[in-house]
């Protein structure tokens, strides 16, 4: 099984090791990072694609459908780009108990970059981020000022610690 990650036509396509190693740098990078609730939220929405907790091979998304707020969506989409690149810069990996594998990842981190930067306001999803608030249970990290793990200084999802799960 594998996880793939779209937008329109473009895909990546992920082993279920290298999408775990994906989410984990992203959400290391972006829990350093996020100030704000819309860039928490798009943290914790990444750190919810927890194969462990889901099942492997079911974590796949097309970005059109992250929690992106319209109204602020450069600010959005600019804080995913530099997510990425912390992630590339390799910020926090010292949090993770295995090296990951740069030569599989690095490849896979442009891509998504690249597929932010062409993401534009229309081709989002408008209700994406609606019906996720309204599906979060009242004791969601996301609705409950936005936990992180003691351990990882991950931010929290509703499934705990990406990073402690894997």
């Amino acid at each position: 099984m594998s996880n793939m990650i779209a937008l329109n036509s473009e895909t990546i396509c992920m082993s279920n090791g290298l999408t775990d190693v994906l989410i984990d740098v992203l959400v290391l990078s972006g829990s350093r990072l996020a100030q704000t609730v819309d860039e928490r939220r798009l943290i914790v929405w990444l750190a919810e694609k927890d194969q462990s907790k889901v099942g492997i091979g079911t974590v796949g998304f097309d970005i059109r459908e992250m929690p992106w707020n319209i109204e602020r969506f450069e600010e959005n989409r600019q804080f995913m780009l530099k997510t990425v690149e912390l992630a590339q810069n390799r910020i926090d990996w010292k949090n993770l108990d295995y090296a990951p594998d740069e030569k599989m990842l690095f490849p896979v981190l442009q891509q998504f970059s690249e597929m932010i930067s062409k993401l534009t306001a229309e081709c989002v999803l408008s209700n994406a981020l609606g019906e996720w608030i309204l599906a979060a249970d009242k004791n969601d990290p996301v609705l409950c000022d936005f936990p992180r793990c003691e351990k990882h200084g991950a931010l929290l999802s509703c499934f705990g610690c990406h990073i402690c799960n894997n």
